[in-house]
């Protein structure tokens, strides 16, 4: 019986495939289609008297792509199978479908309860919001496919961001992404898309100001999807799918999380995105009430919902990217959005690696809890647990930075930006200045007031960064304590240890090329920035340390400026953009991705050479 039903699985999947093969194409050109229309219509590419077709057309591509999921529970011929082989698309036609009858009931023909045109208003968001579903759903499964047919995953992984940012560069070009009276060139959204995606939060417009709400969107999508990354995405749905999505493309997300071993980046990936999105909704929840207006006044209901879910997706990826020109210099003394904005900055900035194996402790086994007698009794057969030293490297870093960041701010400013404030103001402004450092990229104070030992104190800080498999940028926590390690175990003559684990070899000399890395690359960028802007930022006072902390900025992906980015040359503009991309990306992978691996057939001897 049991082999009855393995042979009869075995041949529904072959039909399932095969019918998924036919419909291939079909699923790929209609879902661009779709996507196409979608983003140009709310970008307001098209006149408002083609609404109607472009509704038809919307719909049309919504029932093509269902056509997908009819045909798979055809050929299932069993609902079953059916549910097995689609259960996302199932889940979102069924939802549909009930939002469809409740529309139905409520609309002019039935109920009366809708007028005509709040009708056909419903059905047409509707249809646009099962779109958006479908498409999003066929398009990460297609990126999930090409990733087996490139041999690079390293490649697949500076690909995805290369080919992100060109996307949104050409929809923040839309009339409908920028504000009348902004006129945005191709530079200011090549610039800001890149900007988003790397998020880094560096802008040459105010992002409140000079953006629609179709703009901001977008920006937020760029932030989303390149806080997490696309092959993160991926990851996830060819898990949700039960199809796995291929050892190169698990492998191209294991160079983003800096996992060795594939076999967890699926599961992890499922974790990556549970993760992310319930940080994220509550810290919309912690910041919903607290935005005001320029003259104090709470801002509406929606407004309220929107800027908490705005500036929460941009905290948890580290992007700071704010709806206020001033970014947070007027919650500098609120307390709860401090704490708020910083804890997501926190958890984006840890690692996911790190949060999971938080999460996953069976603190109940540990020694101090097996004391007690009902729990001895329940867990004396279990290992006793371990967090990684990864996880305790990065735990205590964490929390040293975070310390040495408020406390050196304070001592650096106490007589400067923050002498006309009281104590509680100045201890949440130094705590948001300590923290904001690891790749935030938010401000409660004027950096360009800041003394110039301050900036450097900073720079320091915001080279550091954060932690591996995060967020954030930066040269990486780990890699700041295995060089320090490294050095503490030569003066003593001893291999590099931490907590009674011995760091390996090759993971020093990577440290090392990725320290040699971002100091060349940093200084080459600071010396082609004072060649472009000789006879601007780089002739006045101070002109080297902006620029400096700029490149600096830029590079760890921080976004942090002394306001100087929108006063750039568009040579330094381009010298910036690089500087995001290279530090979002990492400089190693982008060497290792663009340089080629040949295998040595012989060894030479080695030979002594004095150092030192």
């Amino acid at each position: 019986m049991t082999d009855t039903k393995l042979i009869t699985r075995i041949f529904t999947d072959e039909r399932v495939e095969k019918w998924r093969e036919r419909y291939f194409w079909v699923n790929t050109i209609t879902a661009v289609v779709a996507l196409a229309s979608f983003l140009l219509y709310h970008g307001k590419a098209f006149p408002d008297s083609w609404t109607p077709w472009i509704t038809v057309l919307q719909a049309l591509c919504l029932i093509l792509l269902i056509g997908e999921t009819l045909g798979v529970y055809i050929a299932s011929r069993t609902l079953a199978e059916g549910w097995r082989q689609a259960p996302t698309d199932t889940l979102g036609l069924l939802v549909g479908l009930l939002m469809g009858l409740g529309l139905f009931l409520a609309s002019h023909w039935a109920s009366g309860v809708l007028t005509e045109a709040d009708t056909f208003n419903a059905f047409a968001l509707l249809t646009q919001a099962g779109l958006g579903a479908f498409v999003t759903i066929r398009l990460l499964r297609f990126f999930s496919i090409l990733t087996r047919l490139i041999q690079s995953p390293l490649l697949v992984f500076t690909g995805s961001f290369g080919g992100l940012i060109l996307l949104g560069t050409g929809l923040l070009l839309l009339p409908g992404a920028h504000t009348p009276g902004h006129e945005i060139g191709f530079l200011d959204a090549f610039f800001t898309a890149t900007s988003a995606t790397c998020v880094t939060g560096l802008v040459v417009v105010d992002t409140g100001a000079a953006w629609t709400r179709f703009g901001q969107l977008v920006i937020l999508a760029l932030i989303q999807c390149g806080g997490l990354g696309i092959m993160t995405f991926a990851a996830f749905f060819g898990l949700a799918f039960g199809r796995g999505m291929g050892v190169r493309g698990a492998a191209a997300v294991g160079e983003m999380l800096n996992l060795d071993f594939v076999g967890r980046v699926g599961r992890l990936a499922a974790w990556i995105v549970g993760i992310t999105f319930s940080f994220e909704l509550l810290g919309g929840l912690a910041l919903y009430g607290h935005w005001v207006d320029a003259a104090g006044a709470p801002l509406p209901t929606g407004e309220q919902i929107y800027y908490s879910a705005f500036h929460s997706i941009s905290a948890f990826c580290n992007a700071g990217f704010a709806l206020y020109g001033d970014s947070m210099v007027r919650y500098a003394g609120d307390w709860p959005v401090v704490l708020s904005i910083s804890g997501l900055v926190i958890a984006g900035g840890v690692g996911f690696t790190v949060i999971v194996d938080l999460a996953t402790y069976r603190f109940w086994a540990n020694p101090y809890f097996r004391r007690i007698p009902i729990i001895r009794r329940k867990v004396r057969h279990q290992q006793l647990p371990r967090l990684s030293t990864q996880t305790r490297i990065v735990l205590i870093v964490t929390l040293a930075l975070l310390l040495v960041g408020t406390f050196g701010f304070w001592a650096l400013e106490a007589g400067n930006t923050l002498k006309d404030r009281g104590f509680s103001e100045q201890l949440a402004a130094s705590f948001f200045q300590g923290m904001t450092p690891r790749t935030a990229g938010f401000n409660s104070v004027d950096y360009g007031q800041l003394l110039p030992v301050t900036q450097f104190f900073t720079m320091l800080l915001m080279l550091i960064g954060a932690s591996p498999g995060s967020t954030g940028g930066g040269l990486k926590t780990t890699t700041f304590v295995v060089m320090l390690l490294a050095v503490v175990a030569t003066l003593r003559g001893r291999p590099t240890e931490a907590f009674k684990r011995r760091i390996p070899e090759a993971l020093i000399r990577k440290s090392l090329v990725m320290l040699f890395l971002v100091l060349t690359f940093t200084n080459t960028a600071l010396l082609l920035l004072m060649l472009t802007e000789a006879d601007g930022i780089g002739s006045v006072e101070q002109g080297f340390e902006k620029l400096a902390f700029e490149v600096v900025s830029a590079f760890c992906t921080v976004g942090l400026s002394t306001g100087i980015t929108t006063e750039l040359t568009g040579l330094g503009k381009l010298i910036i953009i690089a500087c995001m991309y290279v530090g979002r990306v990492g400089p190693l992978t982008l060497v290792l991705a663009i340089g080629s691996k040949q295998p040595r057939k012989f060894e030479y001897p080695e030979e002594q050479v004095m150092i030192g």
